[in-house]
């Protein structure tokens, strides 16, 4: 059963902490993960509380993320500990997450799922700034659709902002003005809302309206975008021009929360080439370009990882060369996903394409 409830506070942050703090303080669970200010800065990190004392910076509706979350949450659920987690996560981490499960890197078990309904992130210098000048900036950003239209490219592009597969959803979009709504998806979640006794409601009439606009807007600019990066990458020469500037810092492989191999072939020695290498490959040609192997790292990287791309665009947040990563990752990640019918997260027991064989029998052998 999918209950709507209503919960009113000074701000939809302080209504977000004061659901969190209950759940604590009444031991529903045993430590929450979800992102909050420290005493030396201003940027939101993944946090993991288990005194409600303790939960005064945090602010899990906050229109930023220094990272894709989903590798914190890994973290502290890769190995059973008997404590009943809650993971509040952005779509995008959540889904990374279930990614990370089918690979065997952490599991769900004692664990509940908290979405938040995503408007999506600043770049972090740009939230900084702005949280430096105004008190409660996040409240102020649900409220005012000029700073929405600064966030990532990455968001402002993605049609999956309202979580899926979680316990409870963190809903603003057609909440009244201080309020957030909390919807339990699951049994788990409907447990929850009795045991805090929230005070359930009917969903507001506008909810639907306004995620529908947000929805067409994202996918007539996913569309736009998608358009202007096949021209940009339909030909060997056009993707090497794009990808020129790569320093082979990697930054993007680290960034990605789904690329989870624990040695990855660019950082062995098949890719550390000795000196004699280099020479020869420059005296054959005449001239050779270092770092070599940008375009296999990239190439490679999509052929292994599109099916799983979940859209977050950290790779292009953190690319020192102002590299598009993230929408070649997404325009060619939705062609690879549409292939095999697959999208990253959806649904935890959804096998990974690339990891099942399926045999055609012939008529001869039926």
């Amino acid at each position: 059963m999918i209950r709507y409830a209503l919960v009113k506070n000074r701000s939809p942050v302080h209504a977000v902490k004061s659901v969190l703090e209950k759940m604590l303080s009444q031991k529903l669970v045993d430590a929450i993960l979800a992102a909050a200010r420290n005493p030396y800065s201003l940027l939101p990190m993944p946090t993991l509380f288990c005194d409600p004392g303790k939960m005064e910076g945090i602010d899990p509706l906050a229109p930023v993320a220094p990272f894709n979350a989903a590798r914190q949450a890994a973290a502290v659920t890769k190995q059973p500990t008997g404590k009943r987690i809650a993971l509040v996560l952005r779509p995008c981490e959540q889904r990374a997450l279930i990614e990370l499960v089918k690979l065997k890197q952490c599991s769900l078990e004692n664990v509940i799922l908290i979405g938040v309904e995503c408007l999506g992130r600043l770049e972090n210098q740009a939230y900084i700034q702005h949280a430096s000048e105004v008190s409660d900036f996040t409240s102020v950003f649900y409220k005012n659709p000029d700073m929405q239209a600064e966030v990532t490219r990455a968001c402002g592009v993605c049609e999956q902002f309202t979580p899926a597969g979680v316990d409870l959803t963190i809903s603003l979009l057609g909440a009244p003005e201080g309020g957030v709504g909390i919807t339990a998806e699951t049994e788990t979640g409907d447990t929850l809302i009795t045991q805090l006794e929230l005070a359930v409601a009917d969903e507001p009439e506008s909810r639907a309206a306004a995620v529908g606009k947000l929805l067409q807007g994202r996918i007539a600019a996913r569309d736009a975008l998608f358009k202007a990066t096949v021209e940009k990458i339909n030909h060997i020469e056009k993707f090497q021009e794009l990808i020129a500037t790569c320093l082979s810092c990697h930054s993007c492989r680290i960034s990605c929360p789904v690329c989870y191999c624990k040695e990855c072939v660019f950082i062995t020695d098949i890719f550390a080439h000795p000196p004699e290498t280099l020479l020869r490959r420059a005296m054959k040609r005449g001239a050779v370009k270092l770092p070599t192997d940008t375009t296999m790292f990239h190439l490679t990287r999509l052929a292994h990882m599109s099916h799983a791309c979940v859209g977050c665009g950290h790779c292009s947040s953190v690319c020192p060369s102002n590299i598009p990563v993230a929408d070649i990752f997404r325009t060619v990640a939705a062609q690879t996903q549409a292939l095999f019918d697959y999208q990253p997260g959806r649904d935890i027991s959804e096998p990974i394409p690339y990891l099942v064989f399926e045999e055609e029998l012939s008529e001869s052998s039926v």
